[in-house]
């Protein structure tokens, strides 16, 4: 823990030191240590492998806060970083990696954001629905991977809107980049990539209803093809006991994209501090004979304020832990994990 709190400390002088304004504010500095342990087996119908393995799960560190104004509004800032607790301390490319980083405005008519940020399409029903994610179970493993974007060089609005709260955003996409299909290799595309999405969330009594719509232009492939994700969330409470179902489509305009994923999720509160969970995931890809898909128990066990420790246990069939945890194949993990959180 030294090394991650003095991780966190550096970047948070780092933070201050960039914007200087910001030192006269009161900041926050947050995070969140994820780490597992256990086995991982994959079998990719070439070879078939067993390991131990100890991985760090989207731990974080970063610093967040709000300077009044002369009037009602204020200027809002977030500047976060991944940091792999499991890496090399000399592997520079995946140890620190940026997250959400923005500044913006924030009054009663909502906030605007500019920088780097989760697209409310990607927000869309994880509460109601996800209870594993960043874990081995994550349901980045059955949507389509393409579409849970983080956004660069994006302009964003969320505001409460009636029963839940309104996200729109674009993303202005990149100007420096070289198109694969490029006859000249110079040439430089504007804005490749932009995005624009949509997404509203809402709460009633004991249902959550979640409904999004995101398109990347120029999807990153070599025919330049525009991609379009649909999402819709549903969560129901009824005492201890949550259930969830996402489903997706993912499609282009060219017709060579025609993905159908669906996630159904229950957690039961045992007690106060101790819940299980059961997920079921399954990706129904255009082209592929088989659906891939993604089956999870876990246990949890709340030691105290940001303190948890959980068993999981994941399978993958076709691929079913493939995107997000980059097992092919057949897979399956069985892992101790502890979130600490800050």
């Amino acid at each position: 823990m030294k090394t991650f709190t003095k991780n966190a400390s550096a970047l948070a002088i780092l933070a201050a030191l960039t914007v200087p304004s910001m030192a006269t504010a009161e900041a926050t500095l947050y995070g969140k240590a994820h780490l597992s342990f256990g086995s991982v087996s994959e079998d990719d119908g070439t070879t078939d492998s067993s390991s131990t393995a100890v991985t760090s799960h989207s731990s974080r560190v970063g610093v967040k806060g709000s300077v009044d104004t002369e009037n009602t509004a204020q200027f809002i800032y977030k500047f976060e970083w991944e940091v792999d607790m499991a890496d090399e301390k000399d592997a520079e490319e995946n140890h620190i990696k940026s997250r959400s980083q923005y500044v913006g405005i924030k009054d009663s008519w909502g906030e605007v954001r500019l920088g780097r940020d989760n697209s409310p399409y990607k927000n869309a029903g994880k509460k109601s629905v996800e209870f594993l994610s960043d874990t081995w179970a994550d349901f980045n493993n059955i949507i389509q991977k393409s579409q849970d974007t983080r956004n660069d060089d994006s302009i964003a609005y969320w505001g409460k809107i009636g029963p839940g709260t309104l996200g729109v955003m674009y993303a202005a996409g990149d100007d420096d980049y070289d198109q694969p299909n490029d006859v000249d290799p110079a040439t430089e595309a504007e804005n490749f990539g932009e995005s624009t999405s949509i997404a509203y969330d809402m709460k009633l009594g004991n249902i959550a209803f979640a409904v999004a719509t995101q398109t990347l232009s120029d999807a990153g492939d070599t025919a330049g093809n525009d991609e379009t994700g649909t999402k819709l969330g549903f969560g129901y409470t009824m005492g201890s006991t949550q259930l969830g179902l996402m489903y997706e489509t993912v499609d282009d305009d060219a017709n060579t994209i025609d993905n159908k994923n669906t996630l159904f999720s229950v957690k039961h509160g045992l007690n106060k501090t101790d819940s299980i969970i059961f997920e079921y995931g399954m990706k129904d890809q255009q082209g592929e004979a088989d659906d891939a898909t993604m089956t999870a128990l876990a246990y949890k066990h709340k030691m105290g304020k940001g303190l948890e420790l959980y068993g999981l246990y994941a399978n993958g069939a076709d691929g079913g832990l493939n995107d997000n945890s980059k097992l092919a194949g057949d897979s399956s993990v069985l892992v101790l994990g502890m979130v600490a959180a800050f």
